[in-house]
C-alpha cells in the first residue's frame, strides 16, 4: 500500500483576509477600467448638479492625472495604488477612531462598571468553573488590529510604506488641484489698494479671467475703458457711483448696465458722444463714494449718477481688514493659496462676529442716518464740481419683481428725499420693473446680483429714465 505523500505547497493557510496573488489582482481588468471612469464620473456630475463648480473643477482635474499615471506608467500605477492604499488605511483608522473611541468608553464604561457592581457576568466569562461555549476566537492582538481597521482598505502590498510614494501622490494631487483651480479662475484674483481716506478701491489696469467672464479694470480703477483727463470736444460723460450692483463682477465689461447705456445712448444720438464710466466697488457705501470724489474728482463728468440700493446707508467707512478681497501688496502666488485665504477669512468672520456698527438696531439706525448725510454731502461735492446729479436707487428683489414693498428701504428713501428736495435733485427708486420675469433666478444671481438679463433689462429702464430726468443729456442728444 503506497501512502503519498502530502507536499506543504498542497495545503496552504488561505486567512479570509487575504488578497489575490500579484499575478490575478488585475485579472478583471475590464470591469476595473469601467469603475475607475464611472466614479469619478458620477462624483464630476453630482458636483455640476450641486452646482459645486470649483470642486467638480478640482475633481475633473485630479482624476485626469490619476487616468494618465495608471493608464501609461505600470510602475506609476504601482506607486499609486501603494499610495493610496496607504492613505485608505490611514483615513480609516482616524475614522474608526473618531466613530468608535465615544461608543467604547461613553457606552460600554458604564455598562462594564454596571455589570461589575450587580455581578452579573451573562458570558460567564469570570466563572472558570460554569460551563460555556465562550472561546477566544483569535490572538488580542490580532482582535485589536482588524476591529481597528474595519472601515478601511487593507494595503496592496505587505510591510512599510516608504513616504516617498505618498509624497508623491500629495505632490501629484496639489499639482493637479492648482492646474483645475487655473483653468477655473483662480490665482488671479481682483485685487485692490488700501486708502486711508477712501478706504480701498480696485487697482488699475487688471484684467481678471473668471468662467464666463472677463473684469477688466482701465487706468483709474473703473470697468470701462480708460479716461482721458479731459473729455472729447462734444462730448457728454457721465459718471456712475455704486457698489458691487454697479460692478457686476458675475458679467464682462460688455454686458455691465453701465456699458449697454452707453451704447442705447450712442444710439439715439446717432454718433459715439455719450462716455459713461463705471465706478462701482464691491462693498462701498455713501463714505467710500464721497471721499474717491474728493480725492480724485468726477474726471470732467457732466452727469453724476448715484447706483446702488438703500441698505448701502448702512456701511460707514471702512477698509479690507473685514472684507474677503485680497490686498495689492499681497497677491496670492498659487490658485490655492487664494481659496486658503477665502477659508481664513470666513473662519475669521465667523468667529469674530458682525461688524461693531451694525450689532444692534440702534446702531444700524444711527449709522443709516449717517449715511443719508454722507449722500448729501456728495451730491453738494459733485454739484461743486460742475456736475448734475442723479440718485437711482435700486429696489430690492422681492421689489423688482413686485412680489412685495420693503418698509425699511422705502423708509429710508424717504428720509433721502427730504434734504434733497430743495437742492432739486430727483431720487428715483425703479420699483416693480421686472414684474415679467418667472423667477428671481431669472434677473439675480443671488436676490441682489444682476444676471446678463438683468442687466440688460435694467439698461433698457436706466436709458430711458436718463434720457427723461437728465436736462444736461436731453440737450446733448437733441444738438446731436
Amino acid at each position: 500500500m503506497t501512502v503519498n505523500k502530502i507536499s506543504p505547497d498542497t495545503l496552504k493557510a488561505r486567512p479570509w483576509h487575504a488578497f489575490e496573488a500579484e499575478g490575478n489582482r488585475f485579472a478583471r481588468t475590464r470591469s476595473r477600467s469601467a469603475a475607475e471612469f464611472v466614479v469619478p464620473l458620477v462624483v464630476i456630475v453630482v458636483l455640476l448638479a450641486s452646482r459645486a463648480f470649483v470642486m467638480a473643477g478640482v475633481a475633473a482635474g485630479v482624476a485626469a492625472v490619476i487616468w494618465m499615471i495608471r493608464g501609461f506608467s505600470p510602475a506609476g500605477r504601482r506607486w499609486l495604488d501603494k499610495a493610496l492604499g496607504a492613505l485608505a488605511h490611514w483615513v480609516g483608522q482616524a475614522v474608526a477612531t473618531v466613530l468608535l473611541a465615544p461608543v467604547f468608553f461613553v457606552m460600554m464604561t458604564p455598562v462594564r462598571l454596571m455589570n461589575r457592581l450587580t455581578g452579573n457576568d451573562p458570558l460567564l466569562l469570570r466563572s472558570r468553573d460554569a460551563p460555556t461555549f465562550w472561546l477566544p476566537s483569535d490572538l488580542e492582538v490580532r482582535r485589536a488590529r482588524y476591529v481597528r481597521s474595519m472601515f478601511c482598505t487593507e494595503r496592496l502590498i505587505r510591510g512599510r510604506l516608504s513616504l516617498l510614494p505618498l509624497a508623491t501622490l500629495g505632490l501629484v494631487l496639489l499639482v493637479a488641484a492648482e492646474v483645475g483651480l487655473r483653468l477655473y479662475g483662480f490665482g488671479t484674483p481682483l485685487l485692490y489698494l488700501q486708502d486711508v481716506e477712501v478706504g480701498f478701491y480696485p487697482k488699475p489696469r487688471q484684467r481678471v479671467r473668471h468662467p464666463g467672464r472677463i473684469i477688466t479694470i482701465n487706468n483709474v480703477g473703473m470697468r470701462s475703458p480708460d479716461v482721458a483727463p479731459q473729455k472729447a470736444p462734444g462730448h457728454i460723460r457721465i459718471l456712475m457711483l455704486g457698489d458691487s450692483t454697479l460692478a457686476g463682477t458675475w458679467v464682462s465689461n460688455e454686458e455691465l448696465y453701465s456699458s449697454l447705456v452707453e451704447k442705447k445712448l450712442n444710439a439715439v444720438a446717432g454718433a459715439p458722444v455719450v462716455e459713461v464710466l463705471n465706478m462701482g466697488v464691491n462693498a462701498w457705501g455713501p463714505f467710500h463714494e464721497l471721499a474717491f470724489v474728493k480725492k480724485f474728482g468726477t474726471f470732467d463728468a457732466d452727469i453724476a449718477v448715484i447706483c446702488g440700493p438703500m441698505s448701502d446707508c448702512y456701511r460707514p467707512l471702512y477698509g479690507l481688514d473685514r472684507l474677503p478681497f485680497l490686498p495689492a501688496n499681497r497677491p496670492p502666488r498659487f490658485a490655492i493659496e487664494q481659496i486658503l485665504y477665502q477659508l481664513c477669512w470666513q473662519f475669521r468672520a465667523h468667529h469674530l462676529g458682525r461688524p461693531p456698527w451694525d450689532e444692534t438696531a440702534d446702531r444700524a439706525k444711527a449709522q443709516a442716518r449717517l449715511g443719508i448725510e454722507a449722500y448729501v454731502e456728495l451730491v453738494r461735492e459733485l454739484r461743486r464740481r460742475g456736475a448734475e446729479v442723479l440718485f437711482e436707487m435700486l429696489p430690492t428683489a422681492s421689489e423688482s419683481l413686485g412680489l412685495e414693498t420693503n418698509r425699511e428701504f422705502q423708509g429710508l428713501l424717504v428720509q433721502l428725499k427730504q434734504p434733497l428736495e430743495p437742492l432739486g435733485v430727483p431720487v428715483n427708486c425703479a420699483g416693480a420693473i421686472f414684474q415679467s420675469a418667472k423667477s428671481t433666478a431669472e434677473i439675480y444671481h443671488d436676490g441682489v446680483h444682476f444676471t446678463r438679463l438683468g442687466h440688460r433689462l435694467y439698461a433698457d429702464y436706466l436709458a430711458e429714465r436718463l434720457r427723461q430726468t437728465s436736462s444736461r443729456l436731453k440737450k446733448a442728444l437733441e444738438r446731436s
